[in-house]
Order: structure tokens, then C-alpha cells, then sequence
């Protein structure tokens, strides 16, 4: 309970700080009443926005805090299965979200890149966790741009047939990563946030039945909790108190539903019947 807790807070928080109106607007489409697009503020918005959801799925931590060597992602895939706060089966709605998004990040899609500098128009056939990792480490740093995210395109690209030398990867960056964020994510964009913040509610439907079994409002101001029997010191109830009010205040964003037309396929996406 006390690493399920510790994993939750840190879940709830990193989430919080992807799915909120200060990155994002949703703008409900008038021809769709109940659908939603949503769109970044500027490029820099949606440059933190990739970087932070990257960091979610894919940093990888040790397991001394949570218990859980991997993720975000990963800590909240071991508390489906460890569900200390499962009461009538509310972990269900947690492991769906959980996996919607991993089946939506494994996905893989033919694309096509023109890449100039390499006189190459090439069709990829990648995971969409493998783009993400491109976009979302092309924003952090430039030494990045000579090492990790040359790597990864350099594999792609080596991958699916085409052999150019990894000295020549930096030229193409650029334009790699504008297909990318200028196209491919601001498309899916509004999908991928729907499920983010799928993920965000399903840990508050999840905790929500602990929270009012083990919450006491005393007044407006003042709330405090029965801790359970596991809870057993000032740290650990310092973590619990953190995730439960990640309860009490409820995720930034409504429950909504991307727009259909942006779950179909972007314009760099390419059929082999075509």
C-alpha cells in the first residue's frame, strides 16, 4: 500500500502537469455536439506537452521509490494488479485506460518522410512510442540532436531498408521532427489527450470509494483521513495525504471525447493499396 501510494501521487502529479487548460484548450466541435478537438496555445505549449507525456511513458526510474522499475506508465500498470484501493471493482475502469493508451503508443503506422538532405521519400513503419520519443526528445536539448534522437532515426530509417551513415542524421533532424510536430501530433493531438486524461480520471474513479470511506471533512478549509494500518509513519501518511487529494481536487480537464475525424489517420500516414 505504502509504494501503490507513493507511485499514485507521483502518477496523479506528472499527469496534472500534461492534461490542464494551461497547455490545452478544448474547443467542442459545433457539428459534433459532444466531440472535442483540443489545441495547444503555441508551439512552445506544444512542445512541453510531448515532452511531459514522453517522460510519462517512457522515463524510466528505479524501483527503490515505487517499488516499480519502469514508468508512469508502468507504476500505474503494477497497481491494477496490486490494487490496494480497490473497492467494487473501481481498478477496472484503471486498467482500461492504461491499456487504451499502451495499445494506442504500440501502434504501428506506415508514414511516409521526405527527407531532402538525404534525397530520400521514406516509408516508415514505426510505433507511434517510437515517434514520441523523436518529438519529445528533439524539444529537451541540441546535444540531444547529435545522439539520441540521431539514434533513433538513424535505426528507423535502418529498420525499414534504407542505409545512410549516422554522421548524416543531424542534417535531416529538423525536418524529421517538423513532419512530426507540425503535422503528426498536432493531428493526434487530440486524441492522445483524451487519453491522458482518461488515465487522470480513471485513478480518481479508482481512489474515489477509499477516499470517502477514509476521508473527514472537519471544515471548509480542513480535511484529514482515517489512515489505514499500513500508513504507519509521518512519511508515509505525508504520500498518502498526496494522493488523496489528488481526490479531493479533482483532474484540470472535463471527461471528453476527441473528435472522430482526428482518430482516422494524418496526411503522413500512407496505405500500401494506394
Amino acid at each position: 500500500m505504502e509504494k501503490e501510494s507513493i507511485g499514485l501521487s507521483i502518477c496523479i502529479d506528472a499527469l496534472n502537469n500534461i492534461v490542464n487548460h494551461s497547455l490545452v484548450e478544448l474547443r467542442e466541435v459545433a457539428r459534433h455536439p459532444g466531440e472535442y478537438e483540443v489545441y495547444f496555445h503555441d508551439s512552445v505549449h506544444r512542445e512541453l506537452f510531448l515532452l511531459r507525456a514522453l517522460d510519462f511513458v517512457k522515463e524510466s526510474s528505479d524501483k527503490s521509490l515505487t517499488g516499480v522499475k519502469g514508468s508512469c506508465l508502468d507504476v500505474l500498470r503494477h497497481a491494477c494488479e496490486t490494487a490496494c484501493f480497490n473497492r467494487e471493482n473501481s481498478v477496472e475502469n484503471l486498467k482500461r485506460a492504461v491499456n487504451s493508451l499502451t495499445e494506442w503508443l504500440n501502434y504501428r503506422t506506415p508514414m511516409t518522410f521526405w527527407l531532402p538532405d538525404l534525397d530520400i521519400n521514406a516509408k516508415l513503419n514505426v510505433s507511434r512510442l517510437e515517434l514520441l520519443h523523436v518529438s519529445g526528445n528533439y524539444s529537451k536539448h541540441n546535444l540531444s540532436r547529435l545522439t539520441g534522437v540521431s539514434k533513433s532515426i538513424h535505426k528507423m530509417l535502418g529498420d525499414n531498408g534504407y542505409v545512410v551513415s549516422l554522421e548524416s542524421i543531424p542534417f535531416t533532424i529538423d525536418y524529421f521532427c517538423e513532419h512530426l510536430n507540425s503535422n503528426y501530433f498536432i493531428y493526434y493531438c487530440s486524441w492522445i489527450t483524451e487519453l491522458l486524461n482518461n488515465l487522470r480520471w480513471a485513478i480518481y474513479d479508482y481512489l474515489y470509494l477509499s477516499f470517502q470511506e477514509l476521508g473527514i471533512r472537519k471544515s471548509e478549509f480542513h480535511f484529514t483521513y482515517n489512515f489505514p494500518s499500513e500508513i504507519d509513519n509521518k512519511t508515509k501518511e505525508t504520500w498518502f495525504w498526496g494522493m488523496m487529494n489528488g481526490v479531493l481536487q479533482k483532474p484540470y480537464l472535463k471527461r471528453f471525447k476527441a473528435a472522430h475525424y482526428l482518430k482516422n489517420e494524418s496526411s503522413l500516414e500512407w496505405s500500401e493499396n494506394e
